[in-house]
């Protein structure tokens, strides 16, 4: 077993005792949000004080959560919940590391990055088993070419919309680019932020392409402002399609090491949320709870039916709680390539042992 590093030359102490890297300033915009939630280093797991679960407002990738409360699975398995908001996975990863979070929801290539500098956190289950980002193209640029290269190129000279500079869908973005045979400096790269934002920038003009996810894939073409043109989990290059987990839950060693039969309890909610999720007999339900946690605004109440329909319904085959060792190998492979990790990390190393796991395409 990979053993955690008990030094690194690229981590600095501050003068409390924390640890935080001082290269690889992608995953470190949240350094400061770590000494605010809640001092530093891990503290001991209390298990008389409920599990303190992160959720993104607003967000629907945080539904199996509201659905686990809402239904009654965590209570079911003697498990009390306090949900917890972050604005961002690197956020909510400080928060763990400080202390103040015992589960949250990232991507690997955060995790592996923190793993990589010796921080002992493992995955518990996944949430998406795929990978749920589309790329949508404005209606007023067209498209003479198929296939996935032959559309990216078609991007040359125009601007593509990403939530953030630097972030998991701005490298996924780098890639495809690169893959095509462009580079960085034949598109322009717009941070467009939030689904609001992003709505904004779209209605004034600002892009002309955006790599996105839910709701804004359905909320630009509800409005004619855009189509979907490649959906990644399909049609993006095989090393970005994570058949077996994209994103899932997190937690430190703290909480697996001393309190297990929460962990496991954890587990059990949300293997049950999800199932309950991708229940097609469940729609109308999950689409009423999907308006109270993850709403859409600025739009009529017509048109809001009707993308949050379709992000109910184009959502439910991303959900996944099996994890994959194929998945965490496509992940290595992605973080060595932008040096987010110095070597790779084995699976066992990356996922809790009783985690939901799987073999070839896991859904």
């Amino acid at each position: 077993m990979r053993k955690p590093k008990a030094a690194h030359p690229r981590m600095s102490h501050l003068a409390c005792g924390c640890k935080f890297l001082t290269h690889r300033p992608l995953f470190w915009l949240a350094a400061t949000a770590l000494l605010l939630a809640g001092g530093c280093g891990s503290e001991d797991v209390d298990e008389n004080r409920p599990l303190r679960v992160q959720v993104f407002t607003g967000a629907y990738s945080s539904m199996p959560v509201h659905v686990a409360v809402e239904k009654g699975f965590f209570q079911q398995q003697g498990l009390e919940v306090a949900r917890l908001p972050a604005n961002s996975s690197s956020a909510a990863i400080a928060a763990l590391i400080g202390g103040s979070m015992d589960v949250v929801e990232s991507a690997p290539d955060l995790v592996l990055a923190n793993i990589d500098k010796g921080i002992d956190l493992k995955y518990l289950v996944g949430n998406e088993s795929t990978n749920y980002v589309t790329l949508v193209v404005g209606n007023h640029v067209p498209l003479s070419e198929h296939g996935r290269d032959g559309i990216v190129r078609q991007l040359a000279g125009r601007r593509i919309g990403v939530n953030a500079i630097g972030s998991t869908v701005y490298l996924a973005a780098v890639l495809m680019l690169e893959e095509a045979g462009l580079a960085v400096e034949d598109v322009d790269f717009v941070a467009t932020g939030s689904a609001a934002t992003t709505l904004s920038s779209w209605q004034t003009g600002a892009v002309d392409a955006q790599m996105t996810f839910a709701p804004v894939p359905e909320l630009l073409e509800t409005l004619g402002l855009a189509r979907p043109a490649l959906v990644l989990a399909d049609d993006g290059p095989p090393a970005l399609q994570y058949r077996g987990l994209y994103a899932g839950w997190v937690a430190n060693g703290e909480l697996i090491g001393n309190q297990p039969a929460r962990a496991d309890a954890f587990i059990a909610a949300m293997r049950d949320a999800i199932d309950w999720i991708r229940e097609p007999l469940n729609h109308a339900e999950m689409l009423e709870l999907a308006r109270r946690y993850a709403p859409v605004a600025a739009l009529s109440e017509a048109q809001n039916k009707q993308v949050m329909d379709r992000m109910v319904r184009n959502y439910r085959r991303y959900w996944g709680y099996r994890i994959s060792p194929a998945a965490i190998d496509l992940w290595n492979a992605y973080a060595l390539r932008f040096n987010l990790i110095g070597e790779r990390i084995p699976f066992a190393d990356v996922v809790y042992a009783k985690a939901p796991t799987c073999t070839g395409t896991c859904q």
